[in-house]
């Protein structure tokens, strides 16, 4: 490699690696709102444009709905033969009833009619809010998420500290920067991130689902939001470790026993080696050959690093956002009006009263309805007058991971875990396996 290349390849690799971290994973103070560049700015931008982008967000609930109807009756070729459009169009009769239940909510939301249960604040309108600014969330990050994916960051960081994750959490040196970027970065794009590397040939079907089932929280901005509401901002440092620490813990644990554990470590075209091929350290430092293998990433990034996203972009908000209104709202619904919370909940509740934690009733029906969403216990839980309590409630609303409203459709809608079995017992796992150390973390700092 000449030096005007080596030069080039340096300026891709570091200045596109510091943007994107720049723009996507650092949070900064704005005027007392905390959130990253990105989901600050385009958090405005819903904002200020909310009316006419929830009319072309419920439009095109209602032509996902219907192009699926019509490619499954008609199975014309102009969407067959299309393979965006088959992508986000061609798909069974169990996801268009689900995309069309979806759009069905929408609109009723939309034009506020219908019945209460389901266009109220508490369920389709919700759901119907959290699609609109998740349509525009996602699909950006998935874009500028490349700088930090595709330009060398990967190959260096899994050089470099890669041997750490592969003995810890049973994936590959590559997967260092999915983790990381899972864990801060939103859930959702990180899932259709993760399926794309998989689709490329980087991870095993067991990988993509060690990374989507154990690593995709809700990113820093959300821990900011939920511990805003929750009033425990003061503790938000607290909390972020506290989080990190038992999350490392979970995944450990998760990684290795069912479902995932049962998962092959097979690749995308079914072989036991990976299709991309990975260069060998012979004669260099770890450092020089982990800068060496991002510059050799760096060579190849082109303007395709980022028109090639523009499918999954498509995907996430034709394909995946009516479902997700759809499970969301279902989910929902049976939460605040069914009493199954209660009884679901019933053993987290002796745990919390085992360990003396305040409001164990009201605190468990919260910690249980994250299954259902991860905001949901926000909103259970934020009358609770315990401190401690509403620290436990905002870890494990993130802890949790697995949501019914979006992470859960997420994993099984792109196959990274294979079926809804698999995705309720990982909801299980993770909150029997957390909820001891948090409430330990809890009695240690002494929250009242």
């Amino acid at each position: 490699m000449d030096s005007k290349r080596k030069l080039r390849n340096s300026i891709v690799f570091i200045g596109g690696t510091l943007l994107g971290i720049l723009l996507v994973l650092i949070p900064f103070d704005f005027n007392g709102a905390v959130d990253t560049v990105l989901f600050y700015y385009l958090k405005l931008f819903i904002t200020h444009f909310n009316k006419p982008l929830r009319f072309i967000i419920m439009l095109l609930m209602v032509l996902s709905a219907l192009g699926a109807l019509y490619d499954n009756i008609a199975k014309p070729d102009w969407i067959r033969n299309n393979k965006l459009l088959k992508n986000i169009l061609s798909t069974t009769p169990f996801y268009i009833a689900n995309r069309i239940l979806g759009a069905l909510i929408c609109v009723l939301v939309y034009f506020n009619i219908g019945p209460e249960f389901i266009i109220s604040a508490d369920t389709g309108s919700s759901m119907f809010g959290l699609a609109t600014q998740l349509s525009i969330l996602v699909p950006c990050m998935l874009l500028l998420q490349t700088l930090i994916l595709e330009c060398g960051a990967m190959e260096f960081l899994g050089e470099l500290i890669g041997f750490i994750v592969k003995p810890i959490f049973k994936v590959s040196e590559m997967g260092a920067v999915s983790i990381i970027s899972a864990w801060v970065g939103p859930g959702n794009a990180a899932i259709l991130a993760t399926q794309n590397l998989f689709e490329e040939g980087y991870y095993t079907v067991k990988e993509a689902a060690i990374i989507g089932s154990q690593f995709s929280t809700s990113s820093v901005g959300w821990i900011v939001l939920v511990s805003s509401v929750f009033g425990i901002m003061d503790h938000f440092a607290t909390l972020f470790l506290v989080i990190t620490l038992v999350g490392i813990i979970v995944a450990m644990v998760g990684v290795r026993i069912p479902p995932i554990s049962k998962y092959p470590d097979t690749y995308v075209d079914g072989s036991l080696v990976s299709p991309v091929k990975k260069q060998e350290n012979k004669d260099q430092s770890k450092l020089a050959f982990a800068y060496n293998s991002a510059l050799q990433r760096a060579d190849k990034v082109s303007i395709k690093n980022f028109t090639s996203k523009i499918n999954n972009m498509l995907f996430y908000v034709i394909w995946l956002q009516p479902i997700i209104v759809c499970w969301g709202t279902l989910a929902l619904i049976i939460s605040m009006y069914t009493p199954i919370l209660q009884w679901v909940s019933y053993p987290i509740e002796l745990i919390l009263k085992l360990t003396n934690v305040s409001e164990p009733a009201a605190s468990a029906s919260a910690i249980m309805s994250g299954f259902a969403d991860n905001y949901l216990p926000v909103i259970l839980g934020q009358n609770i007058m315990s401190v401690e309590s509403r620290f436990i409630i905002a870890a494990m609303s993130i802890l949790q991971i697995v949501f019914m409203s979006e992470i859960a459709s997420l994993l099984t809608s792109t196959k990274v875990v294979k079926n809804f079995k698999d995705v309720l017992l990982v909801f299980v796992i993770r909150t029997f396996i957390a909820l001891p150390f948090v409430i330990l973390f809890a009695k240690i700092l002494g929250l009242s």
